[in-house]
């Protein structure tokens, strides 16, 4: 999961400098909630600086008609500009302007807002001019913009965008940014069960990437949640299990799916102890490997517990191969498994 965090907050990072990830090269020095500290202190800097001139162009901007006003932010300020300005109106003002402006124009200075700043001016705007932005947002792939909404959005707001996003990819890509776990827990809550096993369909099916993004969704919700989506991915179809273990094998993401198969029940583990990928060699290697390096014995007895005999005995022979330790290791966690601890 680390890994995946800190990919979240290197991308979210480039998308606040309008620079390029691989420019970022010397984050990967940080942990993730260094580069998270970084971003943040970035953001306030950013917002803050020059902030007496802001307030005299919102001011300026009080003395105009709406419509007036809207005119010269288009034509003039410009998305940055407007965006600075925005949480120093009125949030009345502010959104009696907004709704006269274009709906690409708007979505250009959502660019730009910390959303956070302009938590009442959400509130405020009508929820149907909140979701023609949401599309115009989705069709550009702006997922982290999108994300850092998902905070401030109210409920209302939030379940009518749910509703216009049908595209499963992109709900996905958001909830990969998703910074506040509570947040992200209530939106998979106003989602279908069935939508829900979609998501993590298209997850295991689509673009490589997806499966390691929904993982990180999946380890970020609350535990009701989580045993519910666990339980969603342990009933799809035999192939798609198959290529989940093989997406998390090529990926390294062993880490980050134990602690969901942790969550399903005795049958969905059983099930997947008898497909053929988690059967081979290899994959069991990489699999032993990571729980060693992690320390992941406890997530991984309840797979284990799940084994028939013929393949705890092959994960021996595999750990065999490996080293003394990480085969004492196992040893003791077949012993616990076996005095029921």
């Amino acid at each position: 999961m680390t890994t995946l965090a800190h990919q979240a907050e290197t991308l979210k990072l480039a998308r606040l400098l309008h620079t390029a990830p691989e420019q970022l090269d010397f984050v990967g020095r940080l942990d993730a909630a260094e580069v998270r500290a970084l971003r943040e202190r970035a953001t306030a800097a950013l917002f803050d600086g020059d902030r007496h001139l802001f307030h005299r162009v919102a001011a300026a901007t009080k003395l105009l008609p709406a419509p007036i006003a809207a005119l010269i932010a288009e034509k003039a300020l410009g998305p940055l500009l407007c965006a600075r300005v925005a949480g120093l109106l009125p949030p009345e003002r502010a959104v009696d302007i907004a709704k006269r402006l274009h709906t690409r124009f708007l979505a250009d200075v959502c660019l730009e807002l910390d959303p956070r700043h302009v938590r009442e001016l959400i509130a405020q705007m009508p929820v149907k001019r909140i979701v023609e932005v949401a599309h115009e947002l989705a069709a550009r792939r702006e997922y982290i913009t999108m994300a850092r909404f998902v905070d401030v959005l109210p409920e209302a707001a939030m379940r009518a965008t749910l509703d216009a996003l049908q595209d499963d990819e992109t709900l996905l890509r958001i909830g990969f940014f998703v910074e506040n776990p509570a947040q992200l827990s209530a939106v998979i809550q106003m989602l279908s069960e069935h939508r829900l096993s979609r998501l993590i369909r298209v997850s295991v099916e689509g673009a490589a990437e997806l499966w390691g993004e929904a993982l990180a969704l999946i380890n970020a919700i609350d535990a009701p949640q989580r045993r519910l989506m666990a339980g969603l991915a342990a009933a799809l179809d035999a192939p798609v299990l198959e290529r989940m273990i093989g997406l998390t094998h090529e990926a390294e993401l062993w880490t980050a799916l134990l602690p969901v198969v942790a969550e399903m029940d005795d049958a969905a583990r059983a099930r997947l102890t008898r497909l053929q990928s988690l059967n081979e060699d290899a994959v069991l290697a990489a699999m032993l490997r990571a729980v060693d390096a992690a320390n992941l014995w406890p997530q991984l007895l309840p797979l284990v517990s799940r084994m028939d005999a013929t393949l705890q005995q092959r994960a021996v022979r595999v750990a065999e191969q490996q080293d003394a330790a990480l085969l004492q290791r196992l040893d003791q966690a077949l012993r616990r498994l076996a005095a029921g601890a």
